[in-house]
């Protein structure tokens, strides 16, 4: 979520924020949204307050199917969490909604309902470092 032009947040209304009575530095370090597009909650009650008010909408089909996958690849880290090397998966939602969104494209390749659990995690490991080398698909 990038800030408004002045730089301000966007959850800011009249100079206060809606989330927390005082605005702490990690609201400008990553964007609560990521929660309500992983389908998780945060586990803070005042965040996941705001979580549950969060939609989307899908403009095309196509933004649609996106977002379902990027719910399926949380769901998978989530419950598949034995198929990645050494069971190495995020165990904390931020970590889990993070990789979700880096790697949901694993999720929307013909076939990926036939991969063994352990090639879905290696495709997710493998999406997720070239999203952090800045490679595009």
């Amino acid at each position: 979520m990038p800030p408004r032009p002045d730089g301000t947040c966007q959850m800011l209304t009249a100079g206060q924020c809606t989330i927390y009575a005082d605005r702490p530095q990690t609201c400008l370090d990553y964007d609560c949204r990521i929660f309500t597009a992983a389908g998780l909650e945060a586990g803070k009650t005042v965040i996941d307050r705001r979580v549950r008010q969060w939609q989307f909408s899908y403009p095309t089909h196509a933004d649609r199917q996106a977002h379902d996958a990027v719910l399926a690849a949380a769901a998978f880290i989530r419950q598949k969490r034995e198929s990645f090397p050494a069971h190495r998966a995020p165990t904390a939602p931020t970590g889990i909604a993070v990789l979700a969104i880096k790697a949901y494209a694993v999720f929307m390749e013909p076939g990926v309902a036939n991969r063994s659990d352990a090639d879905t995690a290696a495709a997710i490991i493998n999406v997720s470092r070239a999203f952090d080398a800045g490679a595009t698909p």
